[in-house]
């Protein structure tokens, strides 16, 4: 009930209607990645896991916080922080975020593991884990909260070419009919894999294929190149819904700041910015 009205909600404010729209609103995982297409399954040591939780596993020490805005719309805001402390047997991390329309609201806080595992003497498998919890509030119809469960894998085919595998909030799988009404909308269960290759230190090229339980096949594709050491400059496609993308990141010492915006076919424009500190 919750859900089919989040979703009634939502079209209206949109003035479009269907599961697409509502698969569309997430610019989750900073904009470095939204700048990419949303592309991230199979890319390695980021603070953002919310792609795959097994990029912990080769994650530094680093703090990041981002902010967006879907389609220009005040009320279709993101904010959200992530952190990745490695240590001896892996990497913690944990990470939040909250996302609301006018009278609907979203909350997400996660804890993670992730570990890279040997496999022989010259490659290792990282394998992710992130628990957490869901919940959303409807202004005169409550709230509900559920467990969250994603994991994942990644792991080098050869020296250039990274892949990935991950199960997005997988205790939804099996969900019964009544549950799912009651998902929040940014919790649909979803499996993706991803190839990344990286032909030089200054060129990346990533390919995810994403099936939403709610929807299409999604394949997306993003590059990165950098220009200069401290400029990054980036674009992505997407289908499932077509968007386009682009962005920059400028690093400066330990600091990155990233600027992204998307093009949704139908909805407009999705700008982005995220920063991120080592420490």
């Amino acid at each position: 009930m919750l859900r089919a009205l989040a979703l009634a909600a939502l079209t209206l404010a949109f003035a479009s209607g269907g599961a697409e729209t509502a698969r569309a609103q997430y610019a989750e995982g900073g904009a470095r990645g939204l700048a990419m297409g949303r592309v991230g399954v199979a890319l390695g040591g980021q603070t953002w896991g919310q792609a795959n939780p097994a990029t912990w596993a080769t994650a530094a020490r680093g703090l990041g916080v981002e902010a967006s805005q879907a389609y220009g719309l005040e009320g279709l805001r993101i904010a959200g922080a992530s952190a990745s402390v490695p240590l001896a047997l892996g990497t913690l991390a944990a990470s939040g975020r909250t996302y609301g329309a006018d009278g609907y609201a979203e909350t997400r806080i996660l804890a993670g593991f992730a570990r890279e595992v040997p496999l022989s003497s010259a490659r290792t498998l990282a394998l992710g884990l992130a628990v957490g919890y869901d919940g959303v509030s409807i202004d005169d119809f409550g709230s509900k909260g559920s467990l969250h469960l994603s994991v994942g894998v990644q792991g080098d085919v050869v020296p250039t070419v990274r892949a990935g595998f991950a199960l997005r909030n997988a205790l939804g799988f099996f969900d019964d009919t009544e549950a799912d009404l009651t998902r929040p909308l940014g919790s649909v269960p979803s499996v993706a894999a991803g190839l990344a290759f990286r032909p030089s230190d200054r060129a990346l090229l990533a390919l995810d294929l994403d099936q939403n339980l709610d929807g299409d096949l999604s394949v997306r594709a993003g590059l990165e190149a950098r220009v200069v050491q401290p400029l990054a400059v980036r674009a992505g496609v997407g289908t499932g819904p077509t968007t386009f993308s682009a962005g920059v990141g400028i690093y400066a010492g330990p600091l990155a700041a990233d600027l992204a915006v998307e093009h949704h076919e139908d909805l407009g424009l999705t700008p982005a910015v995220s920063l991120q500190i080592g420490f």
